[in-house]
């Protein structure tokens, strides 16, 4: 309780591949929150955001870039990605993780 806040840096996954338990992890930092101290990001909005996703998420705010696309089928991909590699250079992700 010494504390303002808590940043996290490990990515969702982690906490249970080295032997951890996630939902205890997130339930203690919900509980953080209940005493008044902030946690970035929350686990809600880790579990909401997801990884490469939270980049489309946020693509319309002022801290986004509005190409930020993804497609879910390789026809998505084929037709919007030909579409925007018309226009400038692409960087391709794998929703795959958060680390990379």
């Amino acid at each position: 309780k010494n504390f303002n806040a808590i940043i996290v840096r490990c990515n969702p996954g982690q906490i249970k591949a080295d032997g951890g338990d996630q939902a205890k992890f997130d339930n203690g930092m919900r509980h953080m929150r209940k005493l008044g101290i902030q946690v970035w990001p929350s686990p809600d909005v880790m579990e909401f955001m997801g990884a490469k996703d939270a980049l489309c998420k946020v693509a319309h705010l002022n801290i986004g870039l509005e190409d930020t696309l993804a497609y879910y089928s390789p026809e998505e991909f084929s037709a919007g990605f030909k579409k925007t590699m018309a226009f400038q250079p692409r960087v391709i992700k794998q929703n795959r993780g958060s680390s990379g």
